[in-house]
């Protein structure tokens, strides 16, 4: 009896290990199944991640990304702010292509315009310079520059002995200067006096600059005290039109007394680059409406610049809608637009057409 009854004991404690044995079998198979699952999971999600990154779709990052992001949507918002611009078309002759600021008049290229609205220097300028002969003219804009260039020159030097000597000439006087120029120095050509109809004088923009001093009167030459005036003069308007160094692109030897109106944005940019008009011309007919050159004065005034080429008979020019701007023939086969755009970077909207939408080319 003992013997069976150890017998039954024996075979109940091996029917209840069996049962935990299932009873762990079950969990860790559960449990196994759980993180598969969560495994699974987690593959997904970085799965997910990656193609988030890639695509920009993602909806968690981490720091580097939100950096992104944010800066991503700062400069889209920025250049939201900037509208496009639109533009519209203004007609412009073959006449008012051989006038403007920017003219060209070389030996190659002559003054092919009927000069309009000088003025004379005789009771405009004020009494920081002084004149060679009361009979002196020029354009508007040229005595408002020489009266405000003077006046600074005046005020940091203290020196008002500076004279214009030459201004506007007709082509006979330009002939008879060409001639004497010659004969004085007994050559077929001259380097220092352009010959008649090929003279920046003829159009009103350019001046000759002398001064008084104890041994008498003789051209500027840019030295000591006068120094000043080149280093100075494009925030004026004035360029000095034959530079040191460029006589191989000018064909005129150094002077430093012949100075030129271009305007004052243009005078800026020819002097900051290092250009002569002859290149400064080319350069902008590297830029056309769709790559227009971008220059920010250092007054903080932001311009778009742009060359068209000149259709013949008419010109289309395209002009945006909204913006000041003005037009100037280059006499070389083309037209420089100008358009003012605001202050540093930024649009401004408050800028207005030029008078009644037409391109002032007879600057």
């Amino acid at each position: 009896m003992s013997y069976s009854s150890k017998g039954r004991k024996v075979r109940r404690r091996r029917k209840s290990i069996n049962v935990r044995n299932l009873i762990i079998l079950i969990a860790g198979a559960v449990v196994t199944i759980v993180l598969f699952i969560l495994l699974i999971t987690g593959i997904v999600r970085l799965i997910s991640k990656g193609i988030g990154a890639l695509t920009g779709d993602g909806k968690e990052k981490n720091s580097s990304q939100i950096s992104s992001t944010v800066s991503d949507t700062d400069s889209s918002s920025a250049e939201s702010s900037q509208p496009a611009l639109v533009y519209s078309n203004i007609q412009m002759t073959q006449a008012d292509e051989n006038q403007g600021e920017l003219i060209l008049i070389n030996s190659t290229h002559g003054y092919q315009s009927e000069v309009e609205d000088l003025q004379i220097f005789w009771g405009n300028k004020n009494k920081s310079y002084s004149l060679l002969v009361a009979e002196m003219y020029a354009k508007p804009e040229v005595v408002t520059g020489m009266n405000e260039m003077m006046a600074a020159f005046q005020t940091q030097s203290g020196i008002s002995s500076v004279m214009v000597s030459s201004a506007y000439r007709n082509v006979d006087d330009q002939q008879k200067m060409y001639d004497n120029d010659l004969a004085k120095n007994g050559t077929d050509t001259s380097e220092t006096v352009a010959k008649a109809g090929y003279s920046e004088h003829h159009s009103g923009y350019a001046l000759d600059l002398s001064y008084n001093s104890a041994a008498g009167t003789a051209y500027l030459d840019g030295t000591g005290s006068y120094s000043w005036l080149i280093e100075n003069c494009y925030k004026y308007g004035f360029i000095i039109r034959y530079p040191e160094g460029k006589t191989a692109v000018t064909g005129m030897a150094y002077e430093p007394w012949h100075f030129r109106y271009i305007g004052k944005v243009h005078a800026e940019a020819l002097t900051k680059g290092n250009y002569c008009l002859e290149e400064y011309i080319d350069m902008l007919r590297l830029h056309g409406q769709d790559n227009p050159y971008n220059f920010v004065s250092e007054t903080g005034a932001d311009y778009l610049i742009y060359y068209v080429p000149s259709g013949g008979t008419t010109t289309e020019i395209p002009i945006p809608q909204g913006k000041e701007y003005t037009v100037s023939g280059t006499n070389e086969g083309g037209f420089v637009v100008t358009v003012t755009m605001g202050s540093g970077s930024s649009y401004a909207s408050d800028t207005k057409v030029s008078t009644a939408g037409t391109a002032s080319s007879s600057n």
